[in-house]
């Protein structure tokens, strides 16, 4: 496993768990559920520290692409900003998240406050992750790339057959004829 392979698989970790662990800090939130509570903080802190692999193994990842044709250097300095910008906030969100797992097991009357400012924060790196995320999707996506740009991604600029010397055949908008046979089914019965 390279270090662009090991990038791509850790990197989802973070998004997934942050958006998990934001969803039920809300719903323990909204129910005063003490079990949710904890496991929305527990899960803020694994994402947090996944949040730290991704962010150590980005620039590794990027010098292995570094050399690459189809890589757009735009799209990783894009990246990289954003990553940047999002590690601070999911790493504040997991500290945030780890004090107030730790002042409510002491039960602690700073443990409800501490927990909302925790869980606003989770909120807040689960849309940093997302923005961090799709940026990091338009370096090898193309499809991505299309969506974003409303052009098509990394693909060469093809002849409309009006150039001079250009044709249609060298263009590729020929017309192509598909014919589809049908066939009845039989069904010959014999007396």
């Amino acid at each position: 496993m390279n270090a662009a392979h090991f990038h791509l698989v850790i990197n989802h970790f973070p998004v997934v768990l942050m958006l998990a662990a934001t969803v039920i800090g809300l719903h323990g939130w909204l129910r005063t559920s003490a079990e949710a509570k904890k496991i929305a903080l527990s899960l803020s802190v694994v994402a947090s520290l996944s949040g730290l692999a991704s962010y150590f193994s980005g620039q590794p990842a990027a010098e292995f692409l570094e050399n690459s044709a189809i890589i757009n250097d735009t799209h990783v300095e894009e990246h990289e900003e954003a990553a940047e910008k999002t590690i601070i906030i999911t790493t504040i969100a997991g500290l945030a998240a780890g004090a107030a797992f730790f002042l409510a097991s002491r039960k602690s009357a700073m443990a409800h406050r501490v927990y909302l400012v925790a869980t606003g924060l989770m909120l807040i790196s689960s849309v940093t992750l997302g923005w961090t995320a799709a940026k990091g999707g338009l370096i090898r996506h193309p499809e991505v790339t299309e969506l974003m740009s409303g052009r098509p991604g990394n693909l060469p600029p093809q002849s409309n057959g009006d150039t001079p010397g250009g044709s249609p055949e060298e263009s590729g908008d020929q017309d192509i004829d598909t014919e589809f046979e049908t066939t009845p089914n039989r069904t010959d019965s014999q007396p």
